[in-house]
């Protein structure tokens, strides 16, 4: 029994060391915060509240809190764009049980917003930016719209537009060459949906869940095909080699463990970065310009931001 409980001390304090590496930047549970990300520049944060209302960016510069918008679902899976001044997002209204979205570009510089889509009731997928800001692609039962943004590109990006886009469309992978136009579709695990699907910086590999199953990684013309296991909501860091994600339990009401994880693209070199029994860390989102990431810890309604080793 003395063994036992001195193994458990020894247990909590390497935990709470490990955890200690990060450091709380704000939210609390009567005011949680949901789906922190990154900026590309690694100078914002974007992050939404409670059931994803909202979109706000905090400044890792002057620690300033700026809110763009107040709709409903705007946070759910927005996206910066390469030049970090855009998000894209799907924001809802609800006319009593009838839910409408559109696709909107938020400016976080002049607060404005571009209105690319009328309000529609049949909206499952999302909106994924496309040729660097200059296109909207939103991909539905086979049909792909294709929406000018109206947004130059800006001198130091001319040279860096990503020559094919890639994006979910009826739960399958999407590649489309943004010269020709060809477009190719790819069902990695026959019969089944892909989700959470997130693209490589250097835009050759993608990783994806499958609905029910595990997490995967794979090049983009549909090779090398890596099975990672069990894993949620991955994302790359900035090497295209490596990928950050949690991996959570639940008894069907509430969840009971979540740590992040830090994988290479075919399944080696696995770790636990978080390493915590008392909480429940979740959504990590990385920083491509340096080795930190950030992350909700849900438990608390608060965001947490961690240095990589």
């Amino acid at each position: 029994m003395r063994r036992y409980f001195i193994s458990l001390i020894y247990l909590l304090t390497i935990s709470s060391l490990i955890f200690g590496q990060s450091q709380k930047l704000f939210g609390s549970l009567d005011d949680p915060i949901l789906g922190p990300a990154f900026s590309p520049n690694g100078k914002f944060i974007a992050f939404s509240k409670a059931n994803y209302r909202g979109i706000y960016i905090y400044s890792l510069e002057d620690k300033s809190i700026t809110q763009i918008s107040d709709e409903i679902a705007a946070g759910f899976a927005m996206q910066w764009s390469l030049d970090s001044r855009y998000i894209l997002a799907r924001p809802a209204y609800y006319d009593g049980p009838i839910r409408y979205n559109t696709i909107k570009i938020y400016d976080i510089i002049n607060k404005e917003a571009i209105q690319l889509t009328d309000y529609r009731t049949k909206m499952p997928s999302l909106p994924y930016w496309s040729a660097y800001n200059n296109q909207v692609i939103f991909a539905f039962k086979g049909n792909v719209e294709t929406f000018q943004t109206n947004i130059q590109v800006t001198p130091e990006f001319i040279n860096n537009i990503p020559n094919k886009s890639v994006f979910l469309m009826d739960d399958k992978i999407a590649v489309k060459d943004n010269i020709s136009g060809k477009l190719d579709v790819f069902e990695p695990i026959k019969g089944k949906k892909c989700m959470n699907l997130s693209v490589s910086p250097d835009n050759q590999r993608v990783v994806f869940e499958i609905y029910g199953g595990n997490l995967y990684s794979m090049k983009t013309d549909g090779t090398e095909l890596y099975d990672l296991g069990k894993g949620y909501r991955g994302k790359w860091l900035k090497d295209s080699q490596t990928i950050v994600y949690m991996i959570s339990e639940d008894d069907g009401h509430q969840f009971t463990y979540s740590d992040i994880f830090t994988i290479r693209y075919d399944g080696s070199n696995k770790k636990n970065i978080t390493n915590t029994i008392d909480k429940l860390e979740m959504s990590p989102s990385p920083s491509l310009v340096d080795d930190n990431i950030v992350f909700e810890v849900l438990d608390e309604g608060t965001i947490h931001i961690m240095k990589l080793e």
